[in-house]
This record gives structure tokens, sequence and C-alpha cells, in this order.
């Protein structure tokens, strides 16, 4: 009787379809700015809206076809180390065979824990399948700073990496923590570069 031996490749890449980074400092907005999006159509039904309370879900059934993951707080701000942050995103899915979507905030600055947004995004993108990556500034900073302006190693990982975008959002736009009866300006965005594109 033959037997055959198959040599299994090593385990492939988690595959996330739409990967969203909100990069900007400590309580510099990130958390209301992904809230933002459960006002969009998509969401809305999960809290009624903007949902206030500072725990939520982190995994989403979206659509038949669709899977989110969310996080509110930075790995940074919880002490977290690279190893936690893919264990979180590996098991972010509910069902592998839907596309998985993951919407996550990040210190422009690192910790002795782990490394700053910028470098966080490579670390991630470089390590998982992923089809298309945001990295999405918050910009003024809460000093009224600007600082959104892409390092030279980002810069130099976007041209090699054409499915990567980094852009600014005015963190001053309106968002429903500060004007709760109007929808959030960047929430528009947010869903339609996390869900339509």
């Amino acid at each position: 009787m033959l037997t055959w031996k198959c040599k299994m490749s090593r385990t492939p890449k988690t595959k996330i379809d739409t990967f969203m980074m909100i990069i900007a400092d400590q309580n510099g907005g990130k958390s209301n700015q992904i809230r933002s999006i459960f006002e969009g159509f998509d969401l809305a039904h999960q809290y009624g809206g903007y949902p206030t309370a500072r725990n939520i879900a982190k995994k989403y059934y979206v659509h038949p076809d669709i899977d989110l993951y969310v996080r509110l707080s930075s790995w940074h701000e919880k002490g977290k180390q690279y190893p936690d942050v893919k264990s979180d995103l590996e098991s972010g899915y509910i069902e592998f065979r839907r596309r998985y979507k993951v919407l996550v905030p990040a210190q422009v600055t690192g910790t002795s824990a782990l490394v700053g947004g910028e470098n966080l995004f490579i670390k991630i993108v470089s390590d998982f399948d992923i089809r298309r990556a945001y990295a999405i500034w918050l910009s003024p900073d809460r000093s009224d700073q600007r600082p959104f302006g892409l390092g030279e190693e980002f810069a130099e990982f976007m041209t090699r990496h054409r499915h990567i975008s980094a852009l600014a959002l005015d963190s001053l736009a309106l968002h429903p923590s500060k004007e709760p009866k109007k929808n959030s300006i960047n929430e528009r965005l947010l869903s339609d570069l996390l869900f339509r594109t």
C-alpha cells in the first residue's frame, strides 16, 4: 500500500479584506471617530446610533458576507505587545468564509512595549494578507498642531505596496459625541472606505 507524505506549506496568513488604522496621540479623539461608524447605515442597528458606552463588542456580523473587528482603545493604551496585536487580529473573525474588515486605533508615539502607529501599521500589513489598507491620521491633534506627515520609512513602504493609502481627517469635524443630533461628517468617509471599497 502506497502512502503519500504531503508537506504542508507554512500556515497561511489571516486574510483581511480591509484594514483601517486611526492614528492620533493619546486622548486625540480616536475612539470618538471610530464610534461614529455606528451612525452609518451598515451599523446603526447595533446601538441605535453612536454608542456612548466605553466598552462595546469587538466582533460584528455586518452583512451576510462581512465580519468586522473593532477596538476603541489602542493596544498602546492597554500596555499590549505585538504578539497580543497579532492574536487579536487572527481571532477577530466570526466566520472565515466572510470578508473580514478591521477598524482599530493606534497612538502616534510608541511605548516601551509597542512601536508607534506608523511602524505598527507596517508590521501588521507585512504579517497579514490584506487586500486594502488605510492609515488615517487625525489632524490637528489636541494641542492644535498638525502632525500629519509621513515618515520616510512609511513613504518608502507605500511605494512598494500599492494597496495602501494614507490620509488625514479633520479631527475637529462634527461627530455625535459633540453634536448628538448631527451625523458625523467623517463617518461617511470611514464607512465608505470600510464597507464599499
